[in-house]
């Protein structure tokens, strides 16, 4: 065993060798290799279109309209799937205040944890969804308003029809089990009736 070794460094010494002698520093990029705490795209999600919602029904998720009936959706373009809300189509006269909400996450045996998410906006006239971090929420829809939720600042879309990054932002502060990230969306009919996109909901961690 300790020959083969020996000879599988050597190989690939020679294999190195060989590609540093023909590239240069800048001819190529080591990757970046990332521990995810969370990582959901909604890839899974059926799909609607047109006045069809199908709900976001993920395992451990709550979508809970807090003043109304619809909830956020999946939708799909180009073959990416993403979850979707917009007032546009709700009745007319009614408010919505529709969360969206990960499941509870474990951040005592990690550190260092870094959450980023992409919003796009279609049709805009005022930017709707809000984001927020907990450690007291309970999961159910009750609990929504009796637990305590802290606001994320993050970068929002300054065109329609483009995906824009959150950035990168630090939940290194909170180290529990029962860490909860909620995006809700505000809007009315007849007020701010924003479509907007949420994808590519990721937690970096050490």
């Amino acid at each position: 065993m300790k020959i083969k070794f020996l000879k599988t460094i050597f190989l690939l010494g020679l294999v190195s060798s060989t590609l540093t002698s023909c590239v240069g520093d800048d001819d190529y990029v080591i990757p970046t290799v990332y521990n995810y705490a969370f990582n959901e795209g909604f890839s899974s999600s059926p799909t609607g279109s047109g006045s069809n919602e199908v709900a976001i029904a993920l395992e451990g998720w709550v979508n809970y309209n807090a003043t109304a009936t619809r909830l956020w959706h999946a939708r799909t373009f180009d073959s990416n799937i993403y979850a979707e809300f917009s007032s546009f189509y709700s009745a007319t006269g009614t408010n919505d205040i529709a969360w969206l909400i990960t499941p509870a996450l474990d951040f005592t045996a990690s550190t260092g944890e870094v959450l980023s998410f992409a919003t796009k906006t279609r049709f805009s006239n005022g930017y709707p969804m809000t984001a927020y971090i907990s450690t007291d929420y309970d999961g159910t829809t009750a609990g929504i308003a009796t637990a305590t939720w802290t606001p994320l600042t993050f970068t929002t879309p300054t065109a329609d029809d483009v995906f824009t990054s959150s950035g990168n932002i630090d939940l290194s502060a909170y180290e529990s089990d029962n860490v909860r990230i909620a995006f809700k969306y505000t809007g009315s009919k007849s007020g701010v009736t924003t479509t907007c996109q949420l994808d590519n909901i990721k937690i970096v961690k050490n």
